[in-house]
């Protein structure tokens, strides 16, 4: 495939309009123009369909200079099948991804592209800052302790602390493909991701600004959130289990606390009051300081 645009940006969406609207506002934004945008609609639903053309369309009309495909699926996919859809019809050198309800700031695009271009990576991720849906900040997400790791300790890093965020990374399109983008799971897909991308030997980069504006969902609903979250986060612990002959004892104290911290957020989110006591419990004990930390954290 000819490559005719530094970076194809692409957006997996469902069940959004108004977000996907504002996400795609900041891709307009954006002071690095040569760019292609694919939107993939997950949605299989007449009535989102037609939002989402009536998005992209309006998006087409403010910003001339910037392509955007429209591409549909005719079954629900979930996000990884979605976004591997995009990488498969993409056209840049490199290939990032902006969530439907997420931000790019203006200098976003290029900032990492030019990072990666100056470093020869593979791929790369930032900072990103998370907010709530009433737009108070959440956290500051600092990924400082990146700096000058090498594969090995890239590895367990991304064990204990998720490398993750899909708006913070940027791969070649060629290594992304060499890697057979995101496995067919829908939560930790990103997990999946980045393990692949070490395992594969790719050379990385931090970049260490915060250029993304992520949203950190209160409700509970879809994937993300409620049974589906506790049961990918459950499967994901089991499989990061495997590994753990390859950790020390300190680390996997980590990746035990993180985890049991994550299902006590489900639970709140469920109002399982119950469940986010066990849990929290659990988390504390596996790494009292970050365990509390982390539960004391939840407004």
């Amino acid at each position: 495939m000819e490559t005719s645009v530094n970076v194809s940006v692409i957006v997996a969406s469902y069940r959004r309009d108004k977000e996907l609207e504002r996400a795609l506002s900041s891709l307009g934004n954006q002071t690095f123009r040569n760019f292609e945008v694919i939107v993939v609609d997950d949605n299989a639903d007449a009535d989102y369909n037609f939002r989402v053309n009536r998005i992209v369309d309006s998006f087409k009309t403010k910003n001339t200079d910037i392509n955007i495909t429209l591409l549909k699926n005719e079954n629900n996919l979930g996000s990884a099948q979605t976004r591997n859809k995009g990488i498969d019809n993409a056209c840049g050198k490199y290939v990032t991804f902006l969530d439907d309800d997420d931000e790019y700031l203006p200098e976003k695009l290029e900032r990492q592209y030019a990072f990666m271009e100056e470093n020869g990576l593979d791929y790369s991720v930032t900072d990103l800052d998370l907010y709530y849906d009433d737009g108070k900040l959440y956290e500051k997400k600092r990924r400082s302790y990146l700096k000058n790791a090498d594969n090995d300790e890239l590895f367990k890093l991304h064990f204990m602390y998720h490398i993750t965020g899909t708006d913070t990374m940027m791969f070649t399109r060629e290594y992304i493909q060499q890697i057979h983008g995101f496995a067919h799971i829908d939560v930790g897909d990103e997990f999946y991701l980045i393990q692949r991308a070490i395992e594969g030997g790719g050379k990385f980069g931090y970049l260490e600004r915060h250029d993304v504006k992520a949203y950190v969902h209160r409700g509970n609903g879809g994937l993300s959130s409620g049974e589906g979250k506790i049961k990918g986060e459950n499967l994901l612990f089991n499989h990061k289990k495997k590994y753990f002959d390859r950790f020390d004892s300190k680390s996997i104290r980590q990746i035990k606390m993180r985890h049991y911290a994550v299902i006590a957020f489900a639970d709140l989110r469920m109002k399982n009051y119950g469940g986010f006591f066990v849990n929290g419990v659990h988390a504390v004990i596996c790494s009292p300081v970050q365990g509390i930390r982390l539960l004391r954290s939840v407004g």
